[in-house]
């Protein structure tokens, strides 16, 4: 019998600072092993509130939230605030934090992403990579480090046509 990953039970949200503007009402919903879930909606609609809430970023204003124990969750913002001045490997890497070079590269899932994303610079700062450079550094982060559970919130941000295919 599966077993869900993620449940969100009777889960409200509002606008903060605003409890007149409900953008999640009473929503229930489970998330299991090998689900692809796709969150459509209107800018605005509450989209990225449901996936903060679903990762742990935002607390719900009533209802309740489990996770399974021991979940390794990988959650890509929308935004891309890289640590100034890290090197590309800092962060595309960082589930690999501490492991000689030879351990990763040994790992032909991870070539895979860093080939996939187009990133072979791991000494390059990441002080003035521009925004689809960034962006697909924060997506190999949320990808080499072998996540039960991947939350991408609109992952496709600043990135070009060939990265997106």
């Amino acid at each position: 019998m599966p077993e869900n990953l993620v449940n969100l039970e009777k889960v409200t949200a509002h606008v903060p600072g605003d409890a007149s503007r409900v953008l999640l009402d009473a929503v229930s919903l489970g998330v299991d092993r090998g689900d692809r879930i796709g969150v459509v909606g209107l800018n605005g609609g509450g989209k990225t509130t449901l996936l903060d809430i679903l990762t742990g970023v935002r607390a719900p204003d009533a209802g309740r939230v489990s996770r399974v124990g021991g979940l390794k969750l990988a959650h890509l913002a929308q935004g891309d605030d890289l640590p100034p001045g890290a090197r590309v490997r800092d962060v595309a890497l960082a589930a690999w934090r501490g492991a000689a070079d030879h351990e990763w590269a040994a790992d032909p899932s991870v070539r895979d992403v860093l080939d996939g994303l187009g990133i072979h610079d791991l000494d390059r700062s990441v002080t003035g990579l521009s925004g689809g450079e960034k962006r697909r550094i924060a997506l190999a982060a949320a990808l080499v480090g072998e996540p039960d559970l991947v939350v991408l919130d609109e992952p496709t941000n600043h990135l070009d046509v060939d990265a997106v295919s």
